[in-house]
């Protein structure tokens, strides 16, 4: 900038000698007391600015981690739903899941899962604040949420795993020894499902994972072989494919050492022996948050042995692997029932049909199915396999698009006609996976509604079916959820359901008929439950729920009933016009009770479901 004096406007310089010049004044005193003071406050609130514009950087912690280790610290116990349960006798001892028949019972009624997989679950829970987590929330509340939001839309059932995946989340971490940071996760999820009234499949180990999986057992045994070759699974994400062995004979050796060895796991002493201690373990362990028992827990419906086992017998050295299979069942089963005789026992296999029933096996995906172990009739005939289990993926099997839906129903429909007919008597049939293939640049809203919303309309019209039909169908799950925890984060995968995508419109009302034909039926009178029905008052919108006994007594005998009211409920609930639940507890419950909000009376007035 120019000096003043050189511009028009500039000072008047006569002027200005004409006049005395002005002596200056001594600096004041308080000049420098004032900038003092001014940086003393700027040091004094830096310890508190900085952390302030830190936190919007990176989060409640106001630091960015290293790794995520230091932030898989489990969850926060004093945030987890505290159980104040005030139950019956009666309402305990009918809220485990039994099977009457070919079905499902809970409550003295039918009982139908409308549910999802989560696998990962666990693992979400054991990350803290500290790592940035989408809404820079704990994965303990990430997963309140997920479940929350999960009943809200009538969903009823979870299927996940009783371990982790991966030793960034520690779990087993040597036979016998388990990191406590784990096993307080998985004691969190529990509890929350119970706070939301949703049920838990739970499966003791994985056939595909390596960490707390099948071979990481074999590698642990002292009586297996020592490993001659380097696991290709070790430090695997997602599940292994054929790709990982490499090519060439190289490849084909590592194949076919790798398949024996996996096998292994099936009749191993120590695998077997390291096996049943874990299930010994995780049914007596006393949950840490509402001090119940695993085995005393009927928020647990059932046990999966084992996610889809394989001992493949088209390798010379496996060739009794149909055998190996059948009696590790018939071993851990029994294993499992003598520790927890309150849940139901299934395999958790895809339900493959073998040697035992040759006229089913062309129902198959492909030939391949019959050599990898598993026999669906001989596996679900044993007296400790409570029901069976399907699983479904046409995308994996490589079947064409336009042929999904008919090879779903037939998939289905042959399971159900089995299951109706074994040697020990009918057991339901559950499907307990099954979802759509789409790759990265297929996640797009009309791809979607065209390639996923499909295959998940005609799954739920063959099990909606087969239930209209009175047929041995116990429900259905998808896999999976999508549950994002890390910022940036794609959770969904390939196979993954996205709170906003439309395929979850569809999950939504298949889940309304099946909690429509779960509550169109009371529990029967004789077990000493309620018939309770939600009312709502028109001048104060008060939601509550209301006892009203006689309506189940008319229900199931009509010509001994004089309660009108009691008369009037039971026509309801035959003609679909009206929903009844087992306790004032699942009646008040949001989504899955009588209102999608819940009851509105203060909840120390409620008694908590089980």
């Amino acid at each position: 900038m120019s000096n003043p004096a050189d511009v028009e406007g500039g000072p008047d310089l006569k002027a200005q000698a004409a006049k005395p010049a002005k002596q200056p004044k001594p600096p004041s005193p308080h000049v420098p007391r004032f900038f003092a003071a001014i940086a003393i406050i700027c040091l004094l609130a830096i310890p508190i600015a900085v952390p302030i514009a830190v936190m919007k950087v990176t989060g409640k912690s106001g630091r960015k981690w290293v790794s995520l280790e230091d932030a898989i610290t489990g969850p926060d116990i004093s945030e987890a739903p505290v159980a104040n349960e005030e139950v019956t006798p009666e309402e305990v001892k009918e809220s485990f899941l039994k099977v009457n028949g070919k079905s499902f019972e809970r409550f003295c009624r039918p009982y139908y899962t409308a549910g999802f997989n989560a696998y990962e679950l666990v693992e979400a829970a054991m990350v803290s604040r500290r790592a940035e987590t989408v809404g820079d929330r704990s994965g303990a509340q990430i997963v309140d949420d997920t479940l929350r939001q999960a009943a809200a839309r009538g969903i009823n059932t979870v299927r996940m795993w009783a371990h982790t995946t991966t030793s960034l989340y520690p779990f087993q971490v040597s036979p016998g020894k388990y990191d406590e940071r784990g096993l307080k996760s998985l004691d969190f999820v529990l509890e929350v499902a119970r706070k939301y009234g949703l049920q838990v499949v739970l499966s003791f180990v994985d056939n595909w994972k390596y960490y707390n999986g099948v071979d990481q057992y074999v590698d642990w045994s002292n009586t297996a072989p020592n490993r001659t070759m380097a696991s290709p699974f070790k430090d695997l994400v997602g599940d292994p494919t054929a790709a990982i062995y490499g090519t060439g004979p190289a490849g084909e050796e590592l194949k076919k050492y790798e398949t024996e060895r996996h096998a292994l796991f099936f009749s191993d002493p120590d695998a077997r022996r390291f096996f049943k201690n874990h299930v010994a373990f995780l049914v007596s362990r006393n949950n840490s948050i509402n001090g119940r028992l695993y085995r005393d827990d009927p928020t647990i419906i059932a046990w999966n042995l084992i996610n889809e086992p394989r001992c493949e017998n088209w390798l010379a050295a496996n060739k009794d692997c149909n055998k190996r299979f059948q009696s590790w069942l018939t071993e851990m089963s029994t294993h499992v029932r003598s520790l927890d005789p309150n849940h139901l026992i299934t395999v958790g296999s895809e339900g493959f049909f073998g040697d035992s029933t040759p006229e089913l096996m062309q129902y198959n995906p492909q030939a391949w199915a019959r050599e990898l172990g598993q026999d669906f009739v001989m596996n679900t005939n044993l007296p400790n396999i409570d029901f069976a289990t399907v699983h479904a993926w046409p995308d994996n099997w490589m079947l064409p698009q336009d042929k999904i839906p008919a090879f779903l129903d037939k998939w289905v429909q042959a399971h159900i006609t089995a299951g109706a007919n074994l040697s020990a008597g009918s057991k339901p049939v559950m499907f307990e996976e099954f979802g759509k293939k789409l790759d990265a640049d297929q996640q797009t809203d009309w791809l979607i509604e065209q390639l996923r919303d499909p295959i998940y309309q005609s799954t739920y019209a063959s099990v909606e079916k087969a239930i209209d039909a009175d047929q041995p169908i116990a429900g259905s799950m998808f896999w999976k959820l999508a549950i994002p925890v890390f910022d940036g984060q794609d959770a969904r995968g390939p196979y993954g359901v996205d709170d906003r995508d439309s395929t979850m419109q569809i999950i939504q009302d298949h889940a309304e008929f099946m909690k429509r034909k779960m509550n169109s039926v009371p529990p029967r009178p004789e077990c000493g439950l309620g018939a309770w029905f939600g009312t709502l008052d028109q001048q104060s919108g008060e939601r509550n729920c209301a006892n009203v006994p006689a309506a189940a007594t008319s229900f199931y005998t009509p010509a001994n009933s004089s309660d009108d009211v009691g008369v009037k409920l039971a026509q309801d609930l035959k003609d679909g016009k009206a929903l009844v639940f087992p306790t004032k507890a699942a009646c008040c419950k949001p989504g899955t009770g009588a209102f999608p909000e819940g009851c509105s009376v203060p909840s120390r007035r409620l008694r908590r479901s089980l």
